[in-house]
């Protein structure tokens, strides 16, 4: 019987092998090649400074909902490393999951077989670049303590480390001081059109997020018009893809699935397996504590994205308040959910709620169809799916751009608006969203109220954008082009 060091060792050697043939199977469909990802050219970036001896950024970390392209995004950085006229031999693609099928394993003696057995070095001897794409990390225990340690032994070593938003739940201070954590969020429309359909709309996008902080929409309107005529002169496109990715959408990983029903039990069981799986490996976290996230994601999918009492929900489920407020952490940090604060003082802040919202509205749309939505209403069940379609869209331009503003949601008992955006020591922005008729009662309020110099209104009560006096119009789909 093979030796543990045997059987790792054949794994790599299989790895190196196996990988540069299937490349082309793994990066393309009915023979045209997958569209790349934003993070694929900064990825490329950081691999250019490493070539050129700025050896400080070589230990990335992409954590990511299941389904949204990390291990594809993982070959096209291994194909682009071929076209640089890197030799095979000194990249190395590991799946975590696939090497504890066969045995049990440490990434840092894993990476001494392969210099050992591949290059007769060792990591302080090592005399070449090497490059480590190291995919389904969160199956890896203490795979945040082996980065380190590669990270300390040698320079010359590149270091991707992919995996699901359990690698979020990872704490070590030493690391986190070396490494570069870039989420991998679900696609936003305009990078699904990019991939999907090839459609890069990108610089235009960029120019229509000014409509968040500048009310002059003159060249704002142009852009909307520009990208309105590339959809329609694009003979792959069809008019019923936004409405798919309204409620499907944001995974690249199911693009090929067109029967809605199968999304969204694809859609849940990648929940699912945030909780019964990645979570699994959290200190405390208790079979009973897999069912209590379960439900509670079940019961903020049937709940208008209002504040959530944690009060309440300790009742519904029978837990502590304590436990609540645990569960709802560690979902968080999953980036299955995130949370909103109460615009005001940071007394108020602290003492209200939290409002949550979902990563995308499709994850929203799935859990609350398959829970059992009992609303009657289609107008105001899409409403509810569009607010959180905004309010994500609004996170990660936020997470993505560094732009330096703050998102609320307004506590006010009379008239209040969805959103309320905030630059520093500026005036707050507010948003109101819906669908259907969107008369300006509340947008006006909440101008006067907080001293605003515009307000926005995102609603398909008309099809373009539109400024009416200092209310600006937005239509759900062009608002999702940001």
């Amino acid at each position: 019987m093979e030796n543990k060091n045997d059987l790792i060792a054949n794994f790599i050697t299989e790895q190196l092998e196996d990988i540069p043939n299937i490349l082309n199977e793994e990066l393309s469909f009915n023979q045209k090649k997958y569209n790349t990802r934003l993070e694929f050219y900064e990825l490329t970036n950081h691999i250019k400074n490493f070539r050129n001896k700025n050896n400080t950024n070589r230990f990335i970390v992409l954590p990511g909902l299941r389904g949204v392209g990390k291990t594809t995004l993982l070959y096209q950085i291994y194909e682009y490393l071929l076209s640089q006229k890197i030799n095979p031999n000194q990249i190395l693609y590991l799946s975590c999951e696939q090497l504890n099928n066969i045995t049990d394993y440490n990434l840092t003696d894993v990476v001494d077989i392969f210099l050992k057995t591949q290059h007769n070095t060792t990591m302080r001897l090592l005399d070449k670049e090497i490059y480590l794409l190291i995919d389904e990390s969160q199956y890896s225990q203490n795979w945040v303590l082996s980065g380190k340690i590669i990270y300390d032994k040698s320079n010359r070593i590149f270091m991707i480390f992919t995996g699901s938003s359990a690698l979020n739940l990872e704490n070590n201070a030493d690391a986190a001081r070396r490494m570069i954590k870039n989420e991998i969020t679900p696609l936003n429309y305009s990078e699904h059109l990019k991939l999907k359909y090839n459609i890069n709309i990108e610089k235009l996008s960029k120019t229509l997020r000014n409509i968040l902080f500048n009310q002059k929409i003159s060249h704002i309107t142009e852009c909307e018009r520009k990208i309105n005529n590339i959809l329609i002169n694009n003979p792959a496109y069809t008019s019923n893809d936004w409405n798919d990715y309204f409620k499907f959408g944001g995974f690249p990983a199911y693009f090929k699935e067109i029967n809605h029903r199968i999304l969204l039990k694809k859609i849940v069981d990648m929940t699912e397996r945030v909780i019964n799986v990645d979570m699994t490996n959290i200190k405390n976290f208790t079979i009973e504590n897999q069912i209590n996230a379960n439900r509670l994601l079940r019961y903020l999918s049937l709940q208008r994205s209002s504040d959530v009492s944690q009060v309440k929900l300790s009742k519904e489920l029978n837990t502590s308040q304590s436990n609540i407020k645990n569960i709802l952490n560690i979902l968080e940090k999953t980036h299955l959910i995130y949370h909103l604060e109460a615009y005001g003082t940071s007394t108020k802040r602290i003492s209200k709620a939290y409002k949550y919202y979902f990563a995308t509205s499709s994850i929203k749309n799935a859990l609350s169809t398959i829970t059992g939505n009992t609303m009657k209403n289609t107008s105001e069940y899409e409403g509810i799916l569009l607010e959180n379609l905004v309010a994500s869209t609004l996170n990660n331009i936020k997470k993505q751009e560094n732009h330096y503003f703050t998102i609320y949601y307004d506590s006010n008992k009379k008239n209040n608006v969805d959103f309320l955006l905030q630059e520093e020591f500026k005036n707050p922005i507010p948003i109101e969203v819906g669908i259907g008729k969107k008369d300006k009662k509340q947008i006006k309020y909440a101008m006067n109220y907080y001293d605003s110099p515009y307000g926005i209104i995102v609603s398909n009560t008309t099809f373009n954008i539109e400024k009416k006096d200092d209310v600006i119009y937005i239509p759900p789909k062009t608002f999702s082009y940001l």
